[in-house]
């Protein structure tokens, strides 16, 4: 069903000022009104034309990836069919909608700790993996214009994109935009299975933004933002906040890329409230402007998105255990913190429940009241630090953390693949026991790859990729 027109022009305005600010500047708008557009050398690769809108493609790319790796090898999904790839692609976007409704565990202004939830079960035959949470808006135009050719030449993505006639009028687009309701997620993914042509024009990444904040709602999207004056993508630059990211990659626009709710000068600041089914890695954390908190390092599943300071790209494995033992160790120590708040090294015996299910451990009452047992044997109403992190440190653990394995690389920019064509990087990592020098042109990827596994050493088998 369709929404009157007067109604949807207002809902447009509302996104449009959320998402570029009071003022549209013609050369940004140009640079995000592409499509989702796959790469003839890699068929399963997005391309972006210019730079900007990788804050879309590049969280697209990535759970894209996560579903294609639940079903093919590497050499399996360079051979799948372009109709293939078409339905995954469509049950990524349900997917990524589905997401964005899913309730929040933790509410903005709280001090409510967040709990991890479990990871959701793989369903069959490309179908959305959550719940169906609908309503779910979708942003369309009723006379699309034609698909990008897929060999188009890139621009520099720091100059300005040329710019047609179309590109510009970005009064003309928000005039056009038609909205469209559904019920349910599977109703949601038929409909965009037999219309992804419209999402794979110009302005289909802008459609699907525009239909995830209406998914979600203006106001929800504001009110996870923190701050009212900020917009989804900045207006100078055209790059996508942190905000946006985070709205494609775990559901919720929070700026913060923290675990949990933060006390920074009085204010309860929510950062990202549980595991992810992909994660983020940012050179930001290597040089010290920020610390990406636990939940987005270890995802449900070994796909990353990684951010440079201009730039998103995405990594991904095969490895089938990659949140090791002294993850969980380190995990444990800071969901300990969150309740000894005064730093005494101590906390109360009845915050116990609360803290195994945060790490999805156990919570029945006869193993809790075992675990109280083994942590405060003089029952003095207390649990130790050292006694709470010895028990996960010596917990019987049947298996190891991975040694070497490959992971892949992908950059959406042809200027930045070797001959101008997207190309996925094979690198195989090993994990030294100590600190490993590398060349300057290993510098950007090694580093950024370096705040999730540290000591960490790769070597490219073809070429070696670039965050920009």
């Amino acid at each position: 069903m369709t929404e009157s027109s007067s109604r949807v022009s207002e809902y447009i305005q509302e996104v449009s000022h959320l998402v570029w600010g009071p003022t549209i500047r013609p050369e940004l708008f140009a640079r995000w009104s592409q499509g989702f557009i796959f790469s003839e050398e890699e068929k399963t690769a997005l391309i972006q034309t210019s730079g900007g809108p990788c804050a879309v493609i590049a969280p697209v790319q990535a759970v894209l990836l996560k579903n294609l790796i639940s079903k093919y090898q590497y050499s399996q999904i360079r051979e799948v069919d372009c109709a293939t790839v078409d339905q995954t692609l469509a049950a990524t976007m349900t997917e990524l909608l589905c997401q964005c409704k899913k309730p929040s565990t933790a509410s903005p202004h709280t001090g409510n700790k967040p709990s991890s939830p479990p990871p959701p079960n793989p369903a069959p035959d490309n179908s959305p993996v959550l719940r169906d949470q609908g309503p779910f808006q979708l942003a369309c135009l009723e006379d699309p214009l034609p698909p990008t050719p897929p060999n188009c030449n890139t621009p520099d993505p720091d100059q300005p994109t040329p710019q047609t006639s179309s590109a510009k009028d970005y009064t003309l687009f928000h005039s056009s935009v038609r909205l469209r309701q559904f019920d349910s997620g599977h109703s949601l993914q038929s409909h965009l299975e037999s219309h992804l042509h419209r999402y794979k024009s110009q302005y289909g990444v802008l459609l699907f933004l525009y239909s995830v904040i209406l998914t979600k709602s203006v106001s929800a999207v504001r009110e996870e933002m923190g701050d009212i004056g900020e917009s989804l993508i900045e207006v100078t630059q055209g790059h996508g906040g942190q905000g946006l990211i985070n709205l494609l990659i775990t559901g919720r626009a929070s700026p913060y890329v923290w675990d949990g709710t933060k006390d920074v000068g009085g204010l309860s600041l929510v950062g990202v409230v549980g595991r992810p089914v992909v994660g983020f890695l940012t050179r930001l954390e290597h040089l010290r402007y920020v610390q990406v908190g636990w939940y987005l390092k270890n995802p449900t599943n070994p796909v990353w998105v990684m951010g440079s300071e201009t730039h998103l790209s995405v990594v991904f494995s095969w490895c089938e255990r990659l949140v090791t033992p002294e993850n969980e160790v380190e995990r444990a120590k800071q969901v300990f913190g969150w309740y000894d708040t005064e730093g005494n090294r101590f906390i109360q015996a009845d915050h116990l429940k609360p803290i195994l299910a945060t790490l999805d451990l156990c919570t029945d009452d006869d193993y809790v009241q075992f675990m109280l047992s083994e942590l405060d044997p003089d029952r003095m109403g207390v649990i130790l630090y050292h006694r709470f992190v010895e028990a996960f440190s010596n917990s019987d653990q049947s298996y190891s953390p991975p040694d070497t394995f490959l992971l892949y690389h992908y950059n959406g920019l042809e200027s930045s693949c070797p001959q101008n064509k997207i190309q996925y990087a094979e690198g195989r990592v090993t994990l030294q026991e100590s600190h490993v020098g590398f060349t300057s042109s290993q510098c950007d990827v090694l580093s950024c790859l370096g705040t999730k596994w540290p000591n960490i050493d790769i070597q490219w088998s073809s070429f070696t990729p670039s965050l920009n």
